[in-house]
């Protein structure tokens, strides 16, 4: 049993509930608490806290930083199934960012066993809590980046905040899964036949509509727009690594988040590829999961 803190920027793309659902659903992971990132931090807190606690997981989940160290300022517009969120929700007065952070290290320390820490949003939390809780790196089994495309565009949660991704290849060694090892989705279709009739894949459905009608990168028929599953796929890295090719190498954070392979770089554990033939089944098998697992839910 692998334990798991998911720092996430729910609320935009449809991966980030997907991989909530599957950390919540895996026989071999047990979450113990939820992080959020970026922009409207305390909408995607409500969110995530929502299917979680429709899903019977009652794994803490805590708002963090809404600002990059360096990127891309998030914008003001709603953005995908950020439009569930209750408007009274936004109504408490903001906090800034750093005390934001230090209930999230607060809430690490309190976990009672070594977690692994992954992040499938940008990564400006884990920058932070290294920078300035390094005692929480102590509680870090391991840490799984969703992050980086190399030798090319640059991916969009290093993009976000490119320093922070910096900070984290540099001080924190991490295991990376980009877009080579992670880029699959699922038709509609066989979300929909695979979901179980229950409270949460009915919240879960009302996010894909949502997602649906925002994604225009997705496809012209918003309607047939299939369930991408970059984050999952990164969260599965944990309990099976056979279906990647993780590969040590030297990459740089360039400046706007490109990522180059150069002997200067930080060495870092990079997922080169990914079998969809192994990962699909095991994400279907989850999707489908009716019940509540016992033990999914545990407080730190």
């Amino acid at each position: 049993m692998a334990d798991i803190w998911i720092d996430t920027d729910i609320g935009d793309d449809i991966d980030d509930t997907v991989a909530l659902w599957a950390a919540a659903r895996h026989p071999r992971l047990r979450l113990v608490g939820v992080s959020t990132v970026y922009g409207p931090v305390v909408g995607r807190a409500w969110l995530a806290a929502e299917l979680l606690s429709r899903l019977g997981c009652h794994a803490p989940v805590l708002p963090g930083a809404s600002h990059p160290l360096g990127g891309r300022e998030p914008g003001t517009e709603a953005v995908s199934y950020l439009r569930l969120v209750p408007p009274e929700v936004y109504r408490s007065e903001p906090v800034a960012d750093e005390a934001m952070v230090s209930l999230i290290a607060q809430a690490m320390l309190a976990v009672n066993r070594p977690f692994h820490l992954v992040t499938i949003g940008a990564t400006t939390n884990a920058a932070r809590l290294a920078r300035d809780h390094p005692e929480v790196r102590e509680r870090w089994l391991s840490v799984t980046c969703m992050a980086g495309r190399l030798e090319g565009e640059a991916e969009y949660n290093v993009h976000c905040d490119y320093e922070a991704a910096r900070m984290v290849f540099e001080q924190l060694s991490p295991r990376v899964v980009g877009m080579e090892a992670c880029s699959y989705a699922l038709p509609r279709a066989e979300v929909e036949a695979a979901l179980p009739r229950h409270d949460a894949a009915s919240f879960f459905l009302d996010c894909y509509r949502e997602y649906r009608a925002y994604a225009e990168w997705a496809g012209a028929d918003p309607e047939q727009r299939p369930l991408t599953l970059f984050d999952p796929i990164t969260v599965l890295s944990l309990v099976c690594p056979r279906a990647f090719d993780f590969q040590s190498l030297r990459v740089l954070v360039e400046g706007e988040g490109r990522l180059r392979l150069t002997d200067d770089g930080a060495e870092v554990q990079y997922a080169l590829s990914g079998k969809w033939s192994r990962l699909k089944p095991v994400i279907t098998r989850l999707l489908g999961s009716d019940a509540p697992r016992a033990g999914a839910s545990r407080r730190p």
